[in-house]
């Protein structure tokens, strides 16, 4: 699970813009579509990460090394404990091997990006439902809510287990 020390990372990777100097020539990803695909995300947005990912691996061996993901913090100006190194590899690295590569690079990336966008949305149906002075929700207002406001459905059965959520929070 990620943790406060591990967030400190996405997020300052998320915000910051790599700057021009640390791009390295363009590297082609043979698998875009397939990858986009599997992690719910556009062929640009892969690009995208995949550029991020080059300018972090210094070495050029296809992975990202804890020095990498402490110099790349150091560049961000965060703070660059082991500790906080040490979270960001266990929450990355799935195969342990002490290594983070493309793949997991990208599902850490895509996995921190939905979790923010989820988050806005929460807080859109949330400000409406303030608006409208509800003090209590219901799984079916929520439902309603969601719809009227994001223009996607959920179903009352996934509005219980978010409401559920919150209350355990």
């Amino acid at each position: 699970m990620n943790g406060p020390k591990d967030n400190l990372f996405w997020t300052a990777l998320m915000e910051h813009k790599i700057p021009k100097k640390k791009l390295k020539k363009k590297q082609k990803l043979a698998n875009t579509a397939e990858l986009a695909e599997k992690y719910e995300v556009s062929n640009k947005d892969v690009e995208k990460i995949y550029d991020i990912f080059v300018s972090m691996d210094d070495d050029g061996s296809g992975t990202i090394s804890s020095s990498e993901v402490a110099k790349m913090l150091a560049g961000f100006g965060c703070d660059v404990s082991p500790k906080v190194v040490q979270a960001v590899m266990r929450s990355s690295d799935k195969s342990g091997d002490g290594e983070i590569d493309f793949e997991e690079f990208l599902a850490a990336v895509t996995s921190k990006i939905k979790l923010n966008n989820c988050k806005a949305d929460i807080h859109l149906v949330l400000e409406k439902m303030e608006k409208d002075n509800d003090k209590f929700l219901s799984a079916e207002e929520l439902v309603v809510a969601w719809s009227e406001t994001l223009k996607t459905k959920i179903t009352v059965r996934e509005a219980e287990a978010l409401i559920q959520q919150v209350k355990n929070q």
